[in-house]
């Protein structure tokens, strides 16, 4: 794997990697950067998640929920998560938006045959394992699209009747993307889990105080206000990995 290790370690937050939060991201670390006084001085951009999760030297990174007690159980430790302020957040938590190409209600979707759903990646906890909490099982047919974006588009393109969208990343679609956003109808949300989790590598583990010290101060440093705006971040959150293990229920 060959990643750019800025200064030392690696730090990645690029899970809602849209070009419009781009300069705001990097904006944000560079004041965790400052608060923390070590670590990468740069985010790594060219290589994204899953890869960057596994690399040896990770300070930080801004992982997903299932991942985090499945594959990546025994080489992360979670740091905490950022509270949002997007429609349904609360606390550090949040639930998938579902979107329908048209406003037949979840409960008739679920109970037909032959619904198409759009889904990011099957590792996804607000795109697949939300969506198959609400359904009930799993859905008769799944088109894999790679992203939220393309879940969208696929059921704006008649690919799929359905798509289970990280809030977050409805929100910013909603600002940045309504030509294809408000053709779709909210039909259902999915259980309230904890937000993306922030993680360290197990290298770091004795640092995660000093991590989530950095992360707090830099969301309320008036110098980071307006990158802390555009990301819609209101707080941290420190969390730990028994704060995410419920989320292993929602699969039976």
């Amino acid at each position: 794997m060959e990643l750019a290790t800025h200064g030392s370690g690696v730090a990645s937050l690029a899970m809602y990697s849209f070009p419009s939060l781009r300069a705001a991201t990097d904006a944000l670390w560079s004041h965790v950067r400052g608060h923390l006084g070590w670590g990468p001085d740069e985010l790594e951009w060219l290589v994204q998640p899953p890869e960057v999760w596994h690399h040896d030297d990770l300070v930080c990174a801004q992982a997903c929920g299932w991942p985090l007690v499945t594959s990546l159980a025994d080489r992360v430790t979670p740091l905490g998560t950022f509270e949002f302020d997007v429609p349904g957040a609360q606390d550090g938590t949040y639930r998938s938006v579902i979107v329908g190409r048209d406003a037949t209600p979840l409960d008739q979707l679920v109970a037909g045959p032959g619904v198409v759903v759009a889904v990011n990646g099957l590792d996804s906890l607000s795109g697949w394992v939300s969506l198959q909490h609400v359904w009930g099982g799993v859905p008769d047919q799944v088109v894999h699209t790679g992203a939220h974006l393309e879940s969208v588009r696929a059921v704006v393109e008649g690919h799929a009747e359905v798509a289970s969208i990280d809030a977050v990343s409805w929100f910013h679609f909603c600002r940045d993307e309504p030509r294809l956003t408000e053709t779709l109808h909210v039909i259902g949300a999915g259980p309230r889990v904890p937000c993306l989790p922030l993680v360290t590598g197990r290298r770091y583990a004795d640092a995660v105080p000093e991590l989530r010290a950095a992360l707090a101060a830099a969301v309320f440093d008036p110098a980071a206000a307006a990158a802390v705006a555009a990301l819609r971040i209101r707080a941290f959150v420190p969390l730990d990995v028994a704060d995410y293990l419920p989320l292993r229920s929602l699969l039976v």
